[in-house]
């Protein structure tokens, strides 16, 4: 399993692999169609019950589901970091000036926490 895919897209393409439609896995699960397209498009992730069951049917590891999770949410960590680079970079090209946090006084911030109240 060294595929970086989403638990959704491996849901999904295990699942066609098996020749499972949404509903006989579903059904196998325990679940309702619903909850196994919320899962293969990455709308949500099974509860932990449920990603046991799944890695039974499935004839995967949990620990290779599980990882499907970290990877997916490192990924969007990091998507969030980019974006978030990416409009300080917009921002600062129109002139704006944006502290970054390596900037920020820690000290400072203590301060004006402290007057608020």
């Amino acid at each position: 399993m060294s595929e970086k895919v989403s638990l959704g897209e491996f849901i999904a393409m295990r699942r066609k692999h098996m020749f499972l439609t949404q509903e006989e896995l579903a059904e196998k699960m325990l679940v309702s169609k619903s909850a196994i397209a919320k899962w293969e498009t990455n709308g949500g992730l099974p509860d932990r019950d449920n990603l046991y069951k799944l890695a039974e049917i499935m004839e995967v590891s949990v620990n290779d589901l599980h990882r499907m999770i970290v990877s997916s949410r490192y990924k969007q960590d990091n998507k969030d970091v980019n974006i978030t680079s990416e409009v300080i970079a917009i921002l600062e090209s129109y002139g704006y000036y944006i502290k970054r946090p390596e900037e920020i006084d820690k000290e400072e911030v203590k301060w004006q926490s402290v007057q608020k109240h």
